[in-house]
């Protein structure tokens, strides 16, 4: 692949299918691996509703849901993930000493 291509193919990323989120929480790398693999799914879970419908409802829905935090960017179960270390880090103010030695 030449590098015109290369760039039109980032270009199309970034203006039309990365959506610009205030409260997105995923980088940029990360989007783009999401959308690769939800993509996958996605369509790997349409050519088994027929021979494995249990399956495709499987794959359409962890494929979908990895499409949709690729475009917006945002995803709660790292959200959720952060706040909880975020919270075993932080030191009770009950913890804390009261006096300066």
């Amino acid at each position: 692949m030449n590098n015109s291509m290369i760039t039109k193919v980032s270009e199309t990323l970034n203006k039309n299918v990365l959506q610009q989120n205030p409260e997105a929480n995923v980088e940029k790398s990360e989007r783009l691996v999401s959308l690769g693999a939800g993509a996958f799914l996605a369509l790997k879970g349409l050519t088994n509703v027929f021979s494995h419908p249990w399956l495709a409802i499987a794959e359409l829905g962890i494929g979908g849901s990895l499409l949709y935090r690729g475009v917006t960017g945002y995803c709660a179960v790292k959200e959720k993930l952060e706040n909880e270390i975020d919270n075993s880090v932080r030191v009770p103010q009950s913890a804390m000493p009261t006096e300066a030695y």
